[in-house]
């Protein structure tokens, strides 16, 4: 063989062991870029998020609501308590101003020897006895009014007491409502500075993802509904006076901005605008959420009826959990106060967290 013909067989060779090589040693080829997919998927990330934090923000406003109320109660307290220190105080002094002067008036008299004395000095009987009944009486006047102005005084003591209490109450619940307070500012904050982090484009579609789920959860409350017995087409006509007086009420309200710890009448979160409806019906429903619960009799989803108080919870078989109520207002809809940034608005029910209703009326009203 020549050594041309043997350059050209070892070239071929080469060639052919080089071409066999580059499969195994080329870099496997990358999927295509898929940006829509991957601002999807950052968008359910956060829309899971929000939701999260903002159900932990409705928590939180309901603990703030109940402190608040209670702080209510126990300024009160302390305020009819420093009226009646005051009114002892006043009661006590006058007592023993008058203890003082009967004290001098005896002491200028001679003192109690000197007025039976005085008794004793005369000759007839029926007038000695007057005499002694008379002293007697005025004896017996200072020591009932001794024995008064040391009651006062005692009581006057113990309201003191329990004003010290009332005041440390108050001090104590004003700590935990600006504790309460700064959690839910604290919550709300993580929740926008988690939106405001996200891209345009990502925060558009959590919008989109969160109005499908909620349009899901409608249908699933529908669905619900009617496996129950009831249905969408239920009517809307409110019951009872007291029910259309209350959802009267809650419809003048709407477009009014949520704002969690309000009660009206121009801001609301939940409990403080189904307080305020029900309120203009005549009936006091307590502050929190989760003691509406507890306002009137339960319903199931086929006896819904407009006015009835819808619930959500974070655990289905703890109503502890309650954090938000909306009013119904039959066909699947409700007046609600939402959440921050919000409104109050009329929406579909929905059933994710849906815990129960109740009717905070009686059916004969």
């Amino acid at each position: 063989m020549t050594t041309g013909v043997r350059r050209t067989a070892l070239s071929a060779l080469v060639a052919s062991a080089l071409a066999a090589l580059v499969p195994a040693i080329a870099p496997a080829p990358t999927a295509a870029a898929d940006p829509l997919g991957d601002a999807r998927a950052r968008a359910s990330a956060l829309a899971s998020t929000v939701e999260r934090m903002q159900t932990a923000a409705e928590v939180a406003t309901e603990r703030y609501d109940a402190i608040e109320s209670k702080l209510g109660a126990a300024v009160t307290d302390q305020l009819l308590a420093e009226r009646a220190v005051e009114a002892d105080q006043q009661a006590a002094s006058a007592a023993a101003d008058q203890i003082t002067d009967r004290v001098r008036a005896l002491y200028e008299s001679g003192g109690e020897a000197s007025l039976f004395a005085a008794v004793l000095d005369g000759s007839d009987p029926a007038d000695m006895m007057s005499r002694f009944h008379t002293v007697g009486s005025l004896l017996s006047v200072d020591s009932s009014g001794l024995a008064s102005a040391e009651a006062v005084t005692a009581r006057a003591e113990q309201t003191a007491a329990h004003l010290s209490a009332a005041a440390a109450r108050v001090t104590s619940l004003q700590q935990q409502a600006a504790g309460a307070a700064a959690h839910v500012r604290t919550l709300l904050l993580r929740q926008q500075t988690a939106l405001a982090q996200a891209t345009g484009e990502v925060r558009r579609l959590v919008v989109q993802q969160r109005a499908a789920a909620a349009a899901a959860s409608a249908q699933d409350f529908a669905a619900a509904l009617a496996a129950a017995g009831g249905s969408l087409a239920g009517g809307s006509t409110p019951p009872n006076k007291v029910a259309a007086t209350a959802l009267a009420a809650a419809r003048t309200r709407i477009g009014d901005p949520y704002v969690w710890g309000a009660t009206g009448p121009d801001t609301f979160d939940c409990s403080g605008l189904t307080q305020w409806s029900y309120a203009h019906a005549g009936i006091a429903l307590p502050r929190v959420a989760a003691d509406q619960w507890s306002a009137g009799v339960h319903v199931t989803l086929a006896e819904l009826e407009p006015g009835d108080l819808l619930f959500w919870a974070t655990d289905l078989a703890n109503p502890a959990t309650i954090h938000h109520v909306a009013l119904y207002l039959g066909n699947g809809l409700m007046i609600a106060a939402p959440h921050t940034g919000d409104v109050v608005r009329i929406q579909a029910v929905y059933l994710d967290g849906y815990i129960g209703a109740t009717r905070p009326y009686s059916t004969t009203s």
